[in-house]
Parts: structure tokens; C-alpha cells; sequence
């Protein structure tokens, strides 16, 4: 369970995301663990000693039990095939501009990393988005420029439009990041129509805030779809190999 002090947050801003090569695991754990076997990206390590003492981003997504398979796996892909190719939500939000957002139209005819988080998040969320700047990063610049990373808060009474904006920041150099706010009960149904659980956040006596929610990373195809589910764990090059892949799969012939 996440319990973050208000005042607290705002002193830890993490740095930018530093990618780094990494040998790619057979399996990712439950949890943000990193396997030893891992080489751990700088930005981890900062968002590490920023966030320590902190209490871990609790993790309540169907299925994160199950490991990343190897290249053993038929297709060649290191994300986990959903049990259903669910289409891309209809869902129309604020974006960091403070302008409507239409997610299909804005993000049509390109590979999408869907992502339901919040700013003030202590570990999973920030090192998420730096693991996913890292492998973009990594990529071939026309490979990169046919993906978007879609960041929902989860926690919109706090993460204002200026407030998604200044904490993207720190992640996106200008991949194409996009930061969407709006109407909890909202964006609560439509995570769930895609298998992520999101509580709302609750307040304790003491003003400090507390947060579950789902962790995945939903990966839909340039055709709109659900094509791959990334749970918490997984490494940057799994990322790095199967983006080139959904890019390569929707490309026009």
C-alpha cells in the first residue's frame, strides 16, 4: 500500500531516466523487485535513494503472478498475450495542455503503451515511466516515433494538467509521452474494462494519502487493439525487442 506525506512529495522530483543495457530475464516477480541478475538503470537507482523509507506502490492487477516467456515462445514476443484482444477505450480526458484528449483519435494508427498511475506514486510509477523512456530511447528513431506512451492518473484530485506536466517531464525528452487527468469514476471504469483495479485514493487522520491500483503496462497494436500485457518487473529489453515487432506488425503494406 503507497502512503505518501503531501509536503513530502513535492521535495522528491525524480531525475531524468538514463537508459542502460540489460540481459533479459527469464521471469519478472510479482512485485517492482529488481532480479539480481539485472544491471539497474541509473534512474532507478536515483528514484531508489529518492523514494526510500517509502512504503511500496501496492500491486492488485489480475495476474501478475505470471512470468514474461523467453524467445521460446512461438510469436517471438516477451509481453503476456491477454486472455482478450480488447479495442483501445473510448476515452476523452484532459491532457497536460488542459485541452480535450481523444484517446482512440490521438492515438490511432500508432503502437500505444497504456499506463494507469499517479505523480505521487513512491516507486512503481516513476520507474515505470523511466524504464519505458530508457527502452524508447534505445530504439531506432522511426521505430520510436510510431509509439506514445499514455500516462492516466489515477489520482485526479491532485494530478492537475500543470501537475502531470512537470512530473512527465522529468521522463519524456520528447518521445511522445501524453499525461491524461479527468473524472475518477471515469477513468476507474474504463481501467477496469481492461482487467486494472483502481481503488480510489483514501485519505488517513493524519492527511497522508493511500493508493492501490493496477500496474501494467496494456500494449494495443497500431490496429487499436490489446495485444500484450507487461506487469511490474519487466526489463527494459523486453521493451526494446517487441516494439519493433507491433510497429513492424501494423505497418501499412
Amino acid at each position: 500500500m503507497a502512503t505518501t506525506s503531501p509536503a513530502a512529495v513535492a521535495t522528491t522530483r525524480p531525475t531524468a531516466p538514463v537508459a542502460s543495457a540489460v540481459p533479459v530475464a527469464r521471469a519478472v516477480p510479482a512485485t517492482r523487485t529488481v532480479p539480481a541478475t539485472r544491471t539497474v538503470p541509473v534512474a532507478a537507482i536515483v528514484l531508489t535513494a529518492l523514494f526510500a523509507g517509502t512504503t511500496a506502490c501496492a500491486d492488485h492487477t489480475p495476474g501478475m503472478q505470471a512470468a514474461i516467456v523467453d524467445d521460446r515462445r512461438g510469436d517471438g514476443l516477451h509481453g503476456i498475450s491477454p486472455a482478450t484482444r480488447l479495442p483501445m477505450p473510448a476515452l476523452d480526458l484532459t491532457a497536460t495542455d488542459g485541452l480535450a484528449f481523444d484517446l482512440r483519435a490521438r492515438t490511432a494508427g500508432l503502437v500505444t503503451l497504456l499506463y494507469f498511475g499517479y505523480t505521487h506514486c513512491p516507486d512503481v510509477c516513476p520507474t515505470t515511466m523511466a524504464d519505458l523512456a530508457a527502452a524508447l530511447g534505445a530504439l531506432d528513431p522511426a521505430v520510436r516515433g510510431q509509439v506514445r506512451v499514455v500516462f492516466v492518473s489515477t489520482d485526479p484530485a491532485r494530478d492537475t494538467p500543470a501537475v502531470l506536466a512537470s512530473w512527465l517531464h522529468h521522463f519524456d525528452p520528447g518521445f511522445g509521452f501524453y499525461g491524461l487527468t479527468g473524472p475518477f469514476t471515469r477513468i476507474q471504469a474504463t481501467a477496469r474494462t481492461l482487467g486494472v483495479d483502481v481503488p480510489p485514493p483514501t485519505a488517513r487522520a493524519d492527511g497522508a494519502m493511500t493508493q492501490n491500483h493496477g500496474a501494467e503496462v496494456l500494449a494495443f497494436g497500431r490496429d487499436g487493439d490489446l495485444v500484450l500485457r507487461y506487469p511490474p518487473g519487466t526489463q527494459i529489453t523486453d521493451y526494446i525487442h517487441d516494439l519493433p515487432v507491433l510497429v513492424r506488425a501494423g505497418a501499412p503494406r
